[in-house]
């Protein structure tokens, strides 16, 4: 693990969450943490830890996760509504991204073929 790169990191979700906190106090937006904002910087600051080639798993796994989020609204509800899909989707992909990148943090140093 690279203290300097993850301490670069943690300045890098500083300053989002200082954007974020900066929008919401000039737009007067709710005070609420964009979870799609997350997620994404999260993935992005995965790949950066891991490389192109081992960041294809973790996007295998988030297809996944999209698509089986699909299937199980479709069987429970027998209808599939984007109103419903969208927050339940940011929410668990936060939190798959939380996880990823937490894994991503003590994998850095993985050969690449």
């Amino acid at each position: 693990m690279e203290i300097k790169q993850l301490l670069l990191e943690f300045l890098i979700g500083a300053a989002f969450w200082g954007l974020e906190w900066l929008v919401q106090r000039l737009f007067g937006r709710p005070k609420q943490h964009s979870r799609a904002g997350w997620a994404l910087l999260l993935m992005a600051l995965t790949e950066a830890n891991l490389g192109f080639y081992w960041f294809a798993y973790p996007m295998i796994g988030w297809m996944v996760l999209g698509i089986g989020l699909v299937i199980l609204q479709l069987t429970a509800r027998r209808e599939f509504l984007y109103q419903r899909y969208w927050p339940a989707f940011w929410r668990l992909s936060f939190l798959y991204a939380s996880v990823v990148w937490a894994g991503s943090c003590f994998l850095m140093q993985l050969p690449t073929p």
